[in-house]
């Protein structure tokens, strides 16, 4: 979704006491005194709470995927369950969602500076790492959020975060075998990533591209992935984006007009999305991968943390022009190690 979407500014502080504690069962929040922040557990009955997310309205969804951390404007997003999986996904955005890898969420009032505060839905995977954050936003329905936390909140219990046994990069050990990977290449455009190589049981994806040859795969530096969307910003190149952690998939069509450096890293501004490049970019690996479509070389750019999972995968949007294409490919192929 571009600005054209969205053509007001998106917000997401507010004036304290704009949310009405009593409705959201105050009894049940805890606050912290040094900070100004309050929380309330939610009951993690995914089956009645994705639902009810569509009710409030215009969220901001950020999901952090290391070494990127990707933002996205969900208009009224609904999630409905995928049959024969244990997946939600919202059909206008794309975005999913895995409960088996959640471990909790929680309902959050957080202070900014300048007397402002954000609110928001934080889930967590099993190992209590954040996953998702929804902020509520100045086009949300304030009520419909302060309904679904006083439905869903629960008294504060022990989350026993840790391992779950099912992770992808406890059993991607096998050895990836360079004909089959090649054989199933054609395929694989088509297809979600995730850290494992799809028709390869116990393949990690990122192995698999090593094994899969220069004419299909190569790495380039991670020095190299900063300079070039910046280059592709200064362009006005539209990007396609998804990033991918332990619970979510978040897509995104993003049209980057400026970027500014933070704290954590540099961050690429559209209308109704935000990408980030974290400092921990540089301990990530990053490969492109090349596909024929339609007798049509196309090149991908992805991303690996420092553990060989998949993070993020970038390329141009169908819309992008033949100049940007011919920047785009010269700076992968110039890029590579």
């Amino acid at each position: 979704m571009d600005s054209a979407h969205f053509p007001h500014r998106i917000a997401f502080s507010f004036t304290p006491g704009t949310f009405d504690m009593e409705r959201m069962n105050p009894w049940l929040w805890s606050h912290d005194e040094d900070s100004g922040s309050a929380h309330a557990q939610l009951d993690a009955c995914w089956t009645r709470l994705f639902p009810a997310i569509a009710r409030v309205g215009l969220l901001m969804a950020c999901a952090p995927a290391n070494p990127v951390t990707l933002a996205v404007a969900l208009k009224a997003a609904r999630f409905e369950p995928v049959p024969n999986s244990p997946d939600w996904v919202c059909l206008e955005s794309g975005m999913e969602l895995c409960p088996p890898s959640l471990g909790g969420v929680l309902a959050t009032l957080e202070p900014l500076e300048g007397e402002q505060q954000t609110a928001a839905l934080q889930f967590f995977d099993h190992n209590g790492e954040g996953c998702l954050k929804l902020l509520v936003t100045n086009r949300s329905d304030i009520a419909a959020f302060e309904n679904l936390v006083r439905r869903h909140a629960m008294p504060q219990r022990f989350i026993p975060f840790g391992p779950t046994g099912s992770a992808a990069s406890l059993v991607l050990g096998a050895e990836p075998d360079v004909q089959a990977v090649r054989s199933l290449w054609g395929g694989l455009r088509r297809t979600l990533p995730t850290s494992t190589f799809p028709g390869l049981e116990g393949v990690s994806r990122r192995r698999a591209l090593g094994a899969a040859g220069p004419q299909h795969a190569w790495r380039i530096r991670e020095t190299a992935v900063m300079p070039l969307i910046r280059a592709m910003t200064l362009a006005d190149a539209p990007l396609g984006i998804g990033a991918r952690n332990a619970a979510v998939f978040l897509p995104a069509s993003i049209y980057p007009t400026h970027w500014a450096d933070c704290c954590c890293g540099t961050t690429f501004f559209a209308g109704s999305s935000q990408l980030t490049l974290r400092h921990e970019l540089s301990h990530a690996e990053a490969w492109v991968t090349r596909f024929e479509v339609r007798g049509r070389e196309t090149l991908c750019l992805e991303l690996y943390d420092h553990a060989g999972q998949f993070s993020t995968g970038l390329g141009l949007r169908p819309e992008a022009l033949p100049t940007h294409h011919r920047q785009w490919h010269h700076w992968l192929r110039e890029a590579a190690c």
